[in-house]
């Protein structure tokens, strides 16, 4: 299959507004051209044109036949272009005598210079009655005839007019009961009229390009191919009453091949040749065929053509197609950057791109090199827009050495609109903390559920997970009947892990410690990370020490592991951050207390860090916030019940949700179902809607701006839990969505960009 990009149409055209508009024009020609029912005349007029390009692939329209003579009866009920008439016993039948002849094994019957069949037909022999004319002609159209409620002798009747037209298909289905559907008998039909269209049959109408080729076409098949041509020859308008119209600003390969699609549906098409044939098709006003366009277009995009797609679709308002195009260059954002052809995208399409949140990248310096190439191009025009391009970089996620890579860029010293941007990278060069844009981009987020520990199948042992699913759909059904759709989305590299922790940093998820099993000697200190722009596994180095029930964030383009459980007997205050510029673990200031089970986010730049047990087990309902070098501070303490553990903490809307866990009783822990949010500007708590199941251990996640909760256990009954409740803040309620493949305990949870692959 070729490819080449725009051939008349670029992205620069269209930006400039010089992009060729084919609207089809007609015209009369000087002199009134010969009747076209000569069939010999016809024969010498060219259905295959040598300019034609080739190497072309096929696409077939399903069900054109239905559509076709759908329209065909369309246009009967609205008497246009009927050209047979015939009177039986008083009644008087109008047709497409085109339509008719598809009927017949003898379709030459109806045409010529003198048809035997036709206007103004006398001598009709007696046994040819109304209904028997009628099911003939509603075979003709429709591809059946209803005939469970006639008599015998008015299904003689039938016979008799098949047998005087020969009408052989339908004499067949009567006598021999040879029952087809009437998809198939439109099929054959169809057949019938691309034959004849081939020999010049019935031919009524010539098509002329602008260099003079010519080509035969039957006026109620251009009518009934689409509105464009319905208006034209059914109008009103001049050309409804000439026998040649005269397209202007068409290639002839384009004519022949919009023509050759009345005739069979179908439609030969390359990267050569799509460009222009969409843009006549959409002129023409041809869904059928432009859908055929459209799915050509949408299944071989490339890096190297996804663009142009993009500003056709939106030029002609392809809405299915512009919204697949951009999906495909959001995803594949940084081979699209590198195109040459990226440097002729126009201004407001590239500002609505930066802005996105779905826009893929392994790292924000991708989307600051493409806007630097973009402007250089032509500094002098584009450098106007350059303020508001670098207002969609996330510069806080700039590495310190990408920091300075941007600073060494002239253009950013050359104007005064550009001063916040250079502020900014100043500031991170010296190591300050800058609060705006730090928020990583997102794209196509799904619900991953990433290892954990589950019950066999036979029930016998518990058995730790490698699996990564997700949720491929949603399902409601009647009342409250809710169902998901899982797909196994990759593994996680050996071990398997639960009671790990994982966290999103620049396109790549980092699954951090855990452990194996259930012995004292199966805490996990190693690390993976998954690439998300690759979809690849790397083995990191190791954490210092082992730990599970920890938790970790990301912050200031670090990994950051806190406290934990170290060997089934010592909780740990220890914090550590991985430093993915460096490759290495550091040690950070250590928390205010060991321990375990407790949950970690991060809001405004900050660390914070609620609950879990210390090393006496009691419950803990203390609230921090935790700076790397100075330590933890304290904030208002959790309010609801007398402390908690194995819970998850979610920064949404500019507050944290706590959910979940166990809470201390008299003797032991209880299920914690009671949720409640923190405010920190006003450093209190208030409540929250109640979870409606216990979710101990569960992982948790916020994605599209709902918090999820998903699987974990039950402190009261021992229990696995197997749903997700998501908690929509329109709704304000807590909803069971489901369950999950298997029902996990001790796993984590994420929100994921979903790979191309598996779309």
């Amino acid at each position: 299959m070729e490819r080449g990009g725009v051939r008349d149409r670029t992205i620069r055209d269209v930006q400039r507004k010089v992009v060729p508009k084919h609207f089809p024009q007609s015209k009369m020609q000087g002199e009134k051209s010969k009747h076209v029912q000569d069939s010999a005349a016809h024969r010498l007029l060219p259905h295959h044109s040598s300019t034609q390009p080739k190497q072309t692939d096929l696409y077939i329209l399903p069900s054109y036949s239905d559509i076709l003579f759908n329209n065909f009866q369309s246009l009967r009920e609205e008497e246009l272009l009927l050209d047979f008439s015939l009177c039986i016993q008083g009644k008087t039948f109008r047709s497409h005598g085109l339509v008719l002849a598809t009927a017949s094994e003898c379709p030459h019957l109806f045409f010529g210079v003198k048809p035997i069949f036709g206007l103004g037909m006398k001598e009709i022999p007696d046994f040819l009655t109304p209904l028997g004319f009628g099911a003939v002609l509603e075979f003709a159209y429709y591809g059946h005839v209803a005939l469970s409620h006639l008599e015998e002798g008015e299904t003689v009747g039938v016979l008799n007019a098949c047998e005087y037209l020969q009408k052989d298909r339908l004499r067949k289905g009567l006598t021999q009961r040879v029952t087809t559907s009437a998809s198939k008998e439109k099929d054959k039909s169809l057949a019938l009229i691309k034959d004849m269209w081939d020999k010049g049959l019935g031919c009524d109408i010539i098509i002329q390009a602008d260099t003079g080729e010519r080509y035969s076409a039957h006026r109620v098949v251009l009518a009934a191919g689409g509105d464009y041509f319905r208006a034209l020859l059914c109008g009103g308008m001049r050309e409804s009453r000439e026998d040649t119209v005269c397209l202007r600003g068409l290639s002839s390969w384009v004519i022949e091949a919009v023509v050759g699609f009345f005739y069979t549906g179908q439609l030969g098409l390359s990267w050569a040749r799509v460009w222009e044939l969409t843009d006549a098709l959409h002129q023409f006003q041809l869904k059928g065929a432009l859908s055929l366009c459209t799915d050509f277009l949408q299944g071989g995009m490339d890096e190297s053509t996804c663009l142009d797609v993009l500003v056709l679709a939106e030029t002609f308002g392809l809405v299915q197609l512009g919204q697949a195009a951009e999906e495909y260059v959001l995803t594949h954002f940084r081979l699209v950057s590198a195109e040459e052809k990226f440097k002729d995208i126009p201004f407001v399409l590239l500002d609505r791109l930066l802005d996105k949140d779905s826009l893929c990248v392994d790292r924000e310096i991708v989307v600051f090199r493409a806007v630097v190439s973009w402007v250089e191009e032509e500094p002098k025009e584009r450098h106007p827009f350059l303020s508001s391009l670098l207002s969609h970089v996330r510069l806080p996620l700039f590495t310190s050495s990408e920091v300075q890579e941007a600073l060494r860029w002239k253009l950013l010293y050359r104007s005064s609109k550009t001063r916040a941007t250079l502020e900014t990278l100043q500031r991170l060069a010296k190591g300050e903390k800058v609060g705006s844009g730090r928020k990583p981009r997102s794209p196509n987020q799904v619900l991953v559920l990433v290892g954990g520990d589950a019950v066999d199948d036979d029930f016998m042992k518990r058995v730790p997970s490698r699996s990564l699913w997700y949720a491929q759909q949603f399902h409601r059904g009647p009342g409250l009947m809710r169902n998901i759709e899982w797909k196994l989305l990759t593994k996680i590299p050996e071990p398997p892990r639960f009671r790990h922790a994982v966290c999103l940093f620049n396109n790549k998820l980092y699954i951090l410690g855990g452990r194996k099993y259930y012995g004292s000697l199966d805490v996990l200190k190693s690390a993976a990370r998954l690439d998300l722009t690759q979809w690849k596994w790397e083995q990191l180095p190791d954490m210092l020490c082992p730990r599970d029930y920890f938790a970790a964030v990301c912050l200031d383009a670090k990994v950051f592991v806190l406290g934990g459980n170290y060997d089934d007997s010592q909780y740990t205050d220890d914090v550590q951050f991985y430093s993915p510029e460096e490759n290495t673990w550091r040690s950070a200031r250590p928390l205010a207390a060991a321990v375990c089970g407790h949950a970690a986010a991060v809001l405004d730049g900050q660390i914070y860090v609620s609950g879990g047990c210390d090393s006496y087990h009691h419950c803990s309902s203390l609230l921090w916030t935790y700076h790397p070098s100075r330590g933890c501070f304290p904030r208002s303490p959790m309010s609801v019940g007398g402390g908690r553990a194995g819970h998850v903490m979610l920064a949404v809307g500019g507050r944290l949700v706590v959910a979940g866990g166990v809470q201390p009783l008299r003797v032991g822990f209880g299920d914690q179902l009671l949720c409640e949010v923190y405010d920190p500007a006003c450093d209190s708590w208030s409540s929250f809607p109640a979870l409606p199941r216990p979710h101990l251990s569960p992982g948790g996640t916020v994605m599209d701006g709902r918090l999820y909760v998903v699987g974990g256990s039950s402190a009261n009954t021992a229990r696995d839990t197997k749903w997700v409740h998501c908690y929509d803040p329109k709704k304000e309620c807590w909803e069971n969505l489901g369950a999950m493949p298997h029902p996990y305990t001790d796993l984590a949870v994420c929100a994921l960009p979903l790979p191309n692959t598996t779309r």
